[in-house]
């Protein structure tokens, strides 16, 4: 019986550790039960077998929390720092295009890279978009040569849900996502999508003829830097 009872205690904190990761869950919950049934057939006394059930269950999600929020803070910490510099009054789609020969050199100022976007929106750029959390920082360039930094925008910030939702008419930047393309010319590359616009000027910039516009203009200037 007390190989049972330390097996089913190994199991319980086993399964505990990996349920602080949620998409673990559908994992855990099964193992956790099992060691509690280790538990619960032992010799151990009945309040043994109790704080060895309970416990885990009140401490989880206190603890989930700490481990969602440190890991989110890490991943920041150590993700590539980008800074998109747009141009005075850009408003509309950007693409980043990485990789590329002809491309922006990379440019580092106190640690985060410096992205200048052109007034087309297209930039081909020398280094490479790593895959990771997410730390940028979008700015637009003032007619002194300042920055001034736009807020950043995403789609959930706009739900019915939201208590406190941005204004609809204010500017700001919103990351679209990455991904890999091949142009009609053949050449593969990799990207980075992103929008300059207020919730109520977005839609626009999604219309069937302005993206077939882009996109060509994306193509001409990868298959003239190819």
């Amino acid at each position: 019986m007390t190989v049972i009872k330390n097996i089913g205690k190994v199991i319980i904190v086993l399964t505990f550790i990996a349920s602080l990761n949620p998409y673990l869950l559908i994992f855990s919950v099964p193992a956790f039960i099992l060691g509690a049934i280790a538990i619960w057939i032992s010799n151990s006394k009945l309040l043994t077998k109790a704080l060895w059930t309970v416990l885990p269950i009140i401490l989880w999600y206190p603890a989930a929390f700490l481990f969602m929020f440190s890991y989110s803070a890490i991943g920041k910490a150590t993700a590539q720092k980008l800074d998109f510099i747009f141009p005075t009054s850009f408003e509309g789609k950007a693409i980043i295009i990485e990789n590329m020969p002809c491309g922006q050199l990379v440019k580092i100022e106190n640690g985060r890279e410096q992205l200048y976007i052109p007034s087309n929106g297209v930039l081909l750029y020398q280094g490479k978009l790593k895959d990771s959390y997410v730390n940028h920082k979008y700015f637009r360039l003032q007619p002194n040569g300042q920055k001034a930094q736009l807020p950043e925008r995403a789609n959930y910030m706009y739900f019915d849900s939201e208590k406190q939702k941005p204004d609809s008419q204010t500017i700001g930047a919103w990351l679209l996502g990455t991904g890999n393309g091949i142009n009609a010319e053949g050449n593969h590359y990799s990207f980075m999508d992103l929008l300059v616009a207020s919730k109520d000027s977005a839609d626009k910039y999604y219309e069937f003829h302005y993206n077939k516009k882009f996109e060509a203009l994306t193509d001409s200037l990868i298959n003239h830097c190819k």
